[in-house]
């Protein structure tokens, strides 16, 4: 027993959560809370209790002894000898009240064997009965350690009136309570009995069982809710997938009804334009023929106005000339073709058929027999990392068994039968092809099997030979300088959409970006402090809308970039305040849009909108030495703390978790961790700087597996800072120390 432990803060230890009183007569309620008899008592008839009663702190039902009354609930006997411990400990502050005269006094002993305090008169009466001379009796004032240690260990006292605090040495079965003598005499008789030690040892036998079964019954449902939380993540890929499915199917159909509107309006305006043209001539030629009649009537009116008869006669030839430019014939209808009018006669049958049937449907396939496995993830497989199989849904004449909404499964064993614990990733593809990915956590063969709808398919399962942890390095770039393209201690890493990668070239305050393939695109910024300038560039991130955030340390500032490297906006500012940032570093974007940055002058993680408004903090109260960057995993905030050595995990209102790691070189140790990130499969992938190299957790912590080591030559890393994930799952890392970035597959 650690007594200096105990007696520190004894006296709350035994004050009732109900008076704030020092225990009197503590009873325990079954939810295992103890109060005062009095206290519950007065707690009961306020809540309206009869046959239950209500516990005062949990707030749990319990039912009232048989007997109706409170006083049969257990006592507390552990208390019992805390009070005395209390009062021994107190004695010199406060005077203790003698258990035979009732008289408070400063001046008291224990006996031991009657537990009981006598004042100086009364304890020279106890030591003169016979009976008592082998009573051990010891001033307050002379108590040591070793004697607290003996008041907690006084036997249980039977409290019931008249029975003398005679020892509890019987354990009633029927009744299930300890009792003594005086009980069993006239309470008890005929019942069950045993010795109360030989109760408390069969008792404390069985707790033991339990506490001894429940670890592994504890990690089963730790294990269960993990289950149960990758399950949820695969549904909720699941529902992703199929609705990007719906979206294509949508999307093509849409386009072929838009090529379909198009050609019939190229149609329209073609016939319409020929029409048009025809009327258009015979409009000319109409417009000729009125010209022609008018100057015809001005001239034949002339000789009719202003001519004799003589000349009227004279002038006929002129005036049957005058007539024969006016054409007297009447105009003609025009072709009923070339005026008609256009009608669209929509395809009802199409409408309805859509209305009717749908889209699509989701459906389930009923046969796997005829479906082919094949692929390289066939014959060899390798622990913690991603390898590929095909699944193909059509038989040999190549029939389609099943489409892209089926559901299919992959399950992984171990040589003895038990299921590893194994990452599957299924893509659906079209025409009844699937891609899936799947990582091994376990060595030697393993036996894969392979269901659509619940039936296995065609030669599954089938045997994986699993090779240990590696990464190949395929692609290196950049070198120390400040040309295009080369690098001055590169802070961080981004990757978009389109696989560009962005990287902060820190000591040339710049932005660079280069394709998937490590080929110089872009860049922009320079030095200073003005909008779109920087002064050592560190984390550095993409958000959806494309935009390019990049916090500039040396302004203590987030700078916003369009993907071009246009300047946007910026937010920060150095200071204290919520809105502020000192030394900001690592940032990156949470699923809903948000900006994370690792605010490590403050101490702090600060979650920002896309604009720049404050949302969130956490920290403070010394939980942070150095924050380094923070990355936001379905419910998981992870934070890498630098100076302490470790990963901290927070839920997304900031309540801390757990954290894992320590400082040192070992698989899972940690020496000054720098940027984070997640693979597909939600694994955590970790720049173990201050060691050169990066290491792979599960997010419980449990390590995984490592790569990298100290050097310069390919696959090496001297301060490896930041890493990436591309869309082909190749990680780019930041080798901040060779002014570099190598992509590993």
């Amino acid at each position: 027993m650690d007594i200096k432990k105990l007696l520190h803060n004894l006296r709350e230890e035994v004050s009732c959560s109900v008076c704030t009183n020092v225990y009197t007569d503590p009873k325990h309620l079954p939810c295992l809370h103890t109060f005062c008899l009095q206290c519950l008592k007065h707690w009961q008839r306020t809540s309206h209790g009869r046959d239950s009663i209500r516990c005062p702190m949990c707030q749990a039902i319990s039912k009232v002894p048989e007997s109706g009354d409170l006083e049969d609930l257990p006592t507390s006997f552990y208390l019992y000898g805390l009070i005395d411990v209390l009062a021994i400990k107190e004695c010199k502050t406060s005077q203790v009240r003698c258990g035979n005269c009732d008289k408070k006094s400063s001046e008291i002993s224990y006996c031991f064997h009657c537990c009981v305090f006598w004042c100086d008169e009364c304890v020279v009466g106890h030591n003169i009965i016979r009976g008592n001379k082998d009573h051990r009796v010891l001033a307050l004032k002379d108590f040591q350690d070793k004697d607290y240690e003996d008041v907690m260990k006084r036997p249980a006292l039977c409290r019931k009136e008249d029975h003398n605090n005679e020892e509890l040495k019987f354990f009633c079965k029927e009744c299930e309570m300890p009792v003594c003598q005086t009980c069993v005499t006239l309470n008890h008789g005929g019942h069950d009995m045993k010795l109360i030690k030989e109760e408390a040892e069969t008792q404390k036998t069985e707790m033991n069982s339990f506490i001894e079964n429940q670890p592994r019954n504890l990690q089963a449902k730790e294990n269960a809710v993990i289950k149960c939380d990758e399950d949820c993540a695969r549904l909720i890929q699941n529902g992703r997938d199929v609705k990007r499915a719906v979206q294509t199917f949508v999307e093509n159909l849409t386009a072929v009804i838009e090529a379909k509107k198009r050609n019939i309006f190229a149609t329209l305006e073609k016939e319409t334009s020929k029409s048009i043209e025809c009327v258009t001539k015979q409009k000319t030629e109409i417009e000729s023929q009125i010209k022609a009649i008018k100057s015809s009537l001005e001239k034949a009116e002339k000789l009719f106005t202003r001519s004799t008869n003589a000349e009227v006669v004279q002038l006929k030839m002129s005036f049957d000339t005058i007539l024969e430019g006016a054409d007297q014939t009447e105009p003609t209808d025009r072709d009923p073709e070339i005026v008609a009018h256009f009608l669209f006669v929509g395809n009802q049958r199409l409408l309805n058929t859509i209305k009717t049937e749908g889209i699509g449907t989701l459906k389930k396939g009923t046969k796997a027999s005829q479906c082919v496995v094949e692929g390289k993830g066939l014959k060899e497989g390798i622990i913690n990392r991603e390898a590929q199989f095909t699944l193909t849904t059509r038989d040999v004449e190549g029939r389609l068994y099943y489409n892209e909404c089926d559901h299919v499964t992959v399950e992984i064993r171990d040589e003895q039968g038990r299921e590893s614990v194994t990452e599957v990733q299924i893509n659906d593809c079209k025409d009844g092809v699937y891609q899936i990915s799947y990582l091994f956590r376990g060595q030697g063969k393993c036996q894969v099997a392979v269901e659509v709808n619940g039936e296995h398919v065609h030669d599954s399962p089938f045997t994986v030979h699993v090779t240990p942890f590696q990464l190949k390095p395929i692609l290196s770039f950049g070198k120390k300088g400040s040309s295009l393209g080369m690098f001055g201690y590169p802070w961080g890493v981004a990757v978009n959409n389109k696989n560009e990668i962005a990287v902060t070239d820190q000591w040339n305050h710049r932005v660079q970006i280069f394709n998937s393939k490590g080929n110089y695109l872009r860049s922009f910024g320079r030095t200073g402090t003005k909008a779109g300038e920087f002064i050592y560039p560190r984390g550095i991130t993409y958000h959806d809308n494309g935009n390019i955030f990049a916090a500039d340390h040396g302004s203590n500032r987030v700078q916003i970039f369009s993907g071009e490297g246009e300047y946007v906006g910026s937010f920060g500012g150095e200071g204290r305040l919520d809105s502020q940032l000192n030394n900001p570093w690592g940032l990156s974007v949470d699923s809903d849009g948000n900006i994370i940055v690792a605010d490590s002058g403050n101490k702090l993680i600060k979650i920002f909108s896309p604009d720049g408004k404050f949302l969130q903090k956490i920290g403070g109260k010394g939980l942070f030495k150095c924050p380094f960057h923070c990355v936001q995993y379905d419910r998981y905030l992870i934070v890498s703390d630098h100076h302490q050595h470790c990963i901290k995990v927070f839920d997304r209102s900031g309540n801390f978790l757990y954290k894992f790691g320590k400082e040192g070189t070992g698989d899972g140790e940690f020496n000054l961790p720098r940027c984070l990130t997640l693979n597909n499969f939600g694994h955590l992938t970790v720049c173990d700087g201050g060691n050169h190299r990066i290491q792979v957790f599960d997010l419980n912590g449990k390590f995984l597996g490592r790569f990298g080591t100290n050097g310069d030559n390919i696959g090496e890393f001297n301060i490896p800072n930041a890493l990436a994930v591309l869309g082909n799952g190749h990680i780019c890392v930041c080798d901040m120390g060779n002014s570099r970035i190598q992509i590993f597959e």
